[in-house]
């Protein structure tokens, strides 16, 4: 009757019947998608309610989330207090949630005309996350779901399987959040020599927040491939060649580091290729980088790929730069 005297010229051929929402012993949580002018979408993730200030009530985070960034979203919500978890019989499930946001977070870069996403209340029993309202605010958007992104979602056309000089198999791809765990593990397999060639320091045990900057990388002015070795249906790095590029895109200053025990076939080119590759892609001028005169398999891998080659022997240094693109 209500929609008949709403809508007269409605023609209703019959009703969608839900069960009842368990509202009893969840948490109950607000996830809101909001566009920044600055920053593109930004997600907001706190504690339902209905006195909600954006700026006081909840934690943001910039897609694409992963489920890496989209836990470290959850857990900066607990710890500041932006999300007060209840004692419940079936506390709500962390990883579930986080699985929740990346669906969330995808779902906006698919469909850019989406201006703003309300859901709320979003009710968390365990891992049953259940939508009891939601609001949609969409808008001509022209562009494609990454344009409008303030980083850059991970580039899986730079992925690729290569062969070794021992016939073995490794991938080739960029690095990601997730990788952390793996570039501990292979850091603990490169020898104090190395290391110290590759940071001009001695260097120990990298914490999380080191690790952290290795890892989790704005693809849109830095970039990391990692080599993977997959023996035993697990995977392991064992090479990392990277790029930092500066705002201009002029220059970009590359490292490159090898699991000490696996020189000699031939990753070494094969990574510091795949970063020279993509950077003259970009349209990155220059790519250079700094080692000391006496990392001699550097200096002779760099002169092999073309790279003008200055040794500073006063301070220790050499300078190698090779010449990408032409200045427009």
């Amino acid at each position: 009757d209500r929609t008949q005297i709403s809508y007269p010229s409605a023609n209703v051929h019959g009703l969608l019947v839900q069960a009842m929402a368990k509202l009893a012993g969840g948490e109950e949580l607000r996830i809101k998608v909001i566009t920044d002018t600055t920053f593109g979408p930004v997600t907001l993730l706190g504690q339902g309610g209905s006195e909600w200030d954006e700026s006081i009530d909840a934690a943001a985070a910039l897609p694409p989330l992963n489920m890496t960034l989209a836990r470290y979203l959850i857990v900066r919500a607990i710890r500041s207090g932006k999300i007060r978890l209840q004692k419940l019989p079936e506390p709500m499930n962390i990883d579930g949630l986080s699985e929740f946001l990346v669906r969330i977070s995808q779902m906006i870069i698919e469909c850019p005309q989406i201006d703003e996403l309300d859901i709320h209340p979003v009710l968390a029993n365990g891992n049953q996350f259940t939508i009891l309202d939601a609001n949609l605010v969409l808008k001509d958007y022209q562009g494609d779901g990454q344009s409008r992104l303030a980083i850059r979602p991970y580039p899986s056309e730079f992925e690729e399987s290569v062969i070794l000089k021992d016939n073995s198999a490794i991938t080739l791809r960029p690095i990601l959040p997730e990788d952390e765990p793996h570039h501990a593990e292979f850091i603990r397999n490169v020898s104090k020599e190395d290391l110290y060639k590759r940071f001009f320091s001695d260097v120990g045990e990298f914490n999380h927040e080191a690790l952290a900057n290795f890892t989790q990388i704005d693809y849109d002015r830095e970039m990391a491939f990692v080599a993977v070795d997959h023996t035993n249906d697990q995977e392991s790095i064992i090479g990392v060649s990277r790029a930092l590029i500066n705002p201009e895109n002029s220059d970009a200053e590359f490292a490159i580091l090898i699991r000490s025990d696996l020189k000699g076939k031939g990753l070494g080119k094969i990574l510091l290729q795949k970063i020279i590759d993509y950077c003259r892609l970009k349209g990155t001028l220059q790519i250079s980088g700094m080692t000391m005169p006496t990392n001699r398999g550097m200096l002779t891998l760099a002169q092999k790929l073309g790279f003008e080659i200055e040794v500073h022997f006063e301070d220790g240094t050499a300078d190698m730069v090779l010449i990408l693109n032409k200045p427009e």
